[in-house]
C-alpha cells in the first residue's frame, strides 16, 4: 500500500560508525554517501564520544550513556532514518526500542547476536595498550589494527570499550517499530550468528555477505548499495519478511 508524501518521506539520515573508527574512515567519500547526496538527503555525519572530532575522555563512566548523546544529533520533528556499523548499529537499535518514534528506517551492519551479550572490553582495551602481540585474539586483531590506525586516542577508546554495558534484550527488541535491515557478512566473528536479533526484530530483512568479514563490511558494495536502495523505498510501506536471508554473489 502506497500513502501519500509529506517531510517524512525523505528524512535526514543519521550515518554512525563503529568503536575505533570515525565517521571519515567509515563513511566519508563512500558511495553510499555520494548516493544519499544525489537523492537530496540531509546527512546527520557524527563522531561518537571519544572517537573523530568528538571529546575523548579517559574516564569509562562518561561512556554509558552514548546513545543519549547520539540522540542529540537527531531532528526533533521528525523521525529520522539510520545507518550504524559495528557500535554504531548497537547505539541505534538502543534507541530505537527506547523511542520507536524517532526512526523510519534503519540500516544496522557488523551486529549479530552480540548485541544480547556484553562486550570483551578488557582484553581490547589490553591490547590498544599493550599493542597487537601473538597473544592477541585472532578475531579481535583486524579490528584493534583499525583502531590503532585511525588516529583516535587510544586510552579513550579503551574507555569507550570499557563503558558500564547496557545490553538489550529479545523483549526490547520487539518494540522496534522502524523498518530494519540488518547486514552481516559470513565471516564476521566479532557479530557472529544473527539469529536471535533476527527472530525479535518485527519488521526486518537480512542480508549475509558472503567471505565478508567485520572490518569490511561497512566498506563492501554489498552493503552500501542495497542501503541505498532500501533508504529510497520513500513512503511505500513494505512489510519486510522476518529473518528473510539473501545471499548476493
Amino acid at each position: 500500500m502506497n500513502v501519500a508524501c509529506d517531510h517524512t518521506c525523505s528524512p535526514p539520515v543519521v550515518l554512525v560508525h563503529g568503536w575505533g573508527s570515525t565517521y571519515e574512515r567509515t563513511w566519508g567519500g563512500s558511495d553510499l554517501e555520494r548516493t544519499l547526496e544525489q537523492d537530496g538527503r540531509r546527512i546527520i555525519r557524527v563522531d561518537l564520544l571519544g572517537h573523530g572530532t568528538s571529546r575523548a575522555p579517559h574516564d569509562r563512566g562518561e561512556y554509558a550513556h552514548m546513545a543519549d548523546e547520539l540522540a542529540e544529533h537527531l531532528p526533533d520533528d521528525t523521525p529520522a532514518d539510520g545507518v550504524g556499523f559495528s557500535l554504531g548499529g548497537k547505539l541505534l537499535l538502543q534507541l530505537a526500542a527506547a523511542r520507536p518514534q524517532r526512526f523510519r528506517r534503519l540500516v544496522i551492519a557488523g551486529v549479530g547476536d552480540n548485541l544480547l551479550r556484553p562486550e570483551n572490553g578488557a582484553a581490547v582495551a589490553q591490547a590498544l595498550h599493550a599493542g597487537i602481540t601473538d597473544d592477541t585474539a585472532a578475531a579481535l586483531r583486524p579490528v584493534l589494527a583499525e583502531a590503532l590506525a585511525s588516529g583516535n586516542d587510544p586510552h579513550a577508546l579503551a574507555a569507550a570499550i570499557q563503558r558500564p554495558p547496557t545490553l538489550l534484550t529479545p523483549e526490547q527488541l520487539r518494540t522496534i517499530g522502524a523498518q530494519v535491515l540488518l547486514v552481516v557478512g559470513d565471516q564476521d566473528v566479532i557479530a557472529g550468528a544473527a539469529d536471535q536479533v533476527s527472530a525479535a526484530i518485527p519488521h526486518l530483512a537480512c542480508i549475509v555477505l558472503e567471505g565478508v568479514d567485520h572490518v569490511s563490511t561497512p566498506h563492501s558494495p554489498r552493503l552500501q548499495v542495497p542501503a541505498a536502495k532500501f533508504l529510497q523505498h520513500g513512503c511505500a510501506t513494505t512489510e519486510l519478511p522476518a529473518a528473510a536471508r539473501a545471499h548476493p554473489g
